[in-house]
């Protein structure tokens, strides 16, 4: 009997010697949880890749580099680390890089960016604290800033999100010269980004190039969704989209700002926007009005989507496709985005 119980005590003793280590792991182990990511404008006007990887805890040791295997590749790595029951792969913007792949290597949790041009060393790596860590990818494109004459000191440290209607797989309405709504859309969008950059504004864009938001060919549904998803994850204070009006009847004309129903503060910026772009352009003033679209709809913060001119009419569309139009229009909206924050 004596004996019996000395092996089982043995046998206990051993047990817990092989359970601890791994309980001792798993408590000191990061788990990676999460993974998304945002198109970001600097303060200089340049578009970059902002992609969180987010933790159960502070990760200490991280490091990035260029794949010497392939140069159009970036790894990350995060030490003591492991994966959750996540998806291993996440589809990225599409225009700086495509997708980010995750795999476990021993104790180290490893990603590679695959990225859409060769890596130019502008990127960069840093720790969000608690929340995990965060990498920055810039665009290789150079985006020439839009200077304004006007002050826009309301807008310091608002996060806005400029959604460019269309795009990629999705033209848009088409003018009757062949100049599409993607087109007008994303020109005047890029300005007014430019424009409250500038002015100290951090500015999300749902695109930052000719490209689907969701991925081409989605459903409407989940091609909006994914637009309404890029204001809501950012906490943005506002969303703005833009777009150009289309009707089969060629003599329509004018500039419209609509905002949902029950959104007094969407009324508000409706009505900022719209004085300060019939001020500029001098078209018909159509008013602001109510509707139902569904990024004015289900973003969290009030928003507006603004019908800039009637691509459809010969006129209006030669001033779409105009840059300097486009330049008078950006302001017009920063303009009264920056009123809007005034009160």
């Amino acid at each position: 009997m004596y004996n019996l119980l000395k092996k089982v005590i043995l046998c206990s003793v051993v047990l817990l010697l092989m359970v601890i280590p791994n309980i001792s792991l798993a408590k000191s182990s990061v788990n990676v949880e999460k993974i998304s990511h945002n198109l970001m404008t600097s303060e200089q006007g340049d578009t970059y890749l902002h992609i969180e990887i987010n933790t159960n805890r502070e990760v200490k040791n991280f490091s990035i580099q260029e794949n010497p295997n392939n140069k159009y590749q970036l790894i990350f790595n995060i030490e003591d680390a492991q994966i959750s029951n996540i998806a291993r792969q996440e589809k990225l913007d599409g225009n700086i890089a495509k997708k980010v792949f995750l795999q476990e290597k021993k104790d180290t949790v490893q990603g590679k960016i695959y990225l859409q041009e060769e890596v130019n060393n502008n990127y960069k790596i840093y720790s969000l604290g608690k929340k995990g860590i965060a990498i920055d990818i810039f665009n290789s494109v150079v985006n020439t800033p839009v200077a304004s004459d006007v002050a826009l000191s309301n807008v310091k440290n608002k996060i806005i999100t400029i959604d460019p209607g269309h795009g990629g797989s999705d033209s848009g309405a088409i003018g009757p010269n062949g100049y599409t709504e993607k087109e007008g859309a994303f020109a005047i969008s890029q300005k007014v980004a430019s424009i409250l950059n500038q002015s100290g504004a951090k500015v999300v864009m749902t695109r930052d190039s000719d490209v689907d938001v969701y991925g081409p060919n989605a459903s409407a549904r989940n091609e909006l969704q994914a637009r309404v998803d890029v204001g809501n994850n950012a906490n943005s204070d506002i969303f703005v989209s833009i777009h150009c009006n289309a009707f089969v009847n060629p003599a329509a004309n004018g500039t419209q700002t609509f905002y949902y129903g029950s959104s007094y503060q969407g009324q508000r910026l409706a009505q900022n926007i719209q004085e300060k772009m019939i001020e500029a352009n001098g078209l018909r003033d159509r008013g602001i009005s109510t509707c139902n679209f569904y990024v004015v709809k289900h973003s969290y913060m009030p928003a507006v989507l603004i019908e800039t001119a009637f691509i459809t009419n010969y006129d209006e569309e030669a001033l779409l496709s105009d840059d300097e139009w486009q330049t008078t229009m950006a302001k017009a909206i920063a303009e009264g985005i920056n009123e809007y924050f005034s009160n």
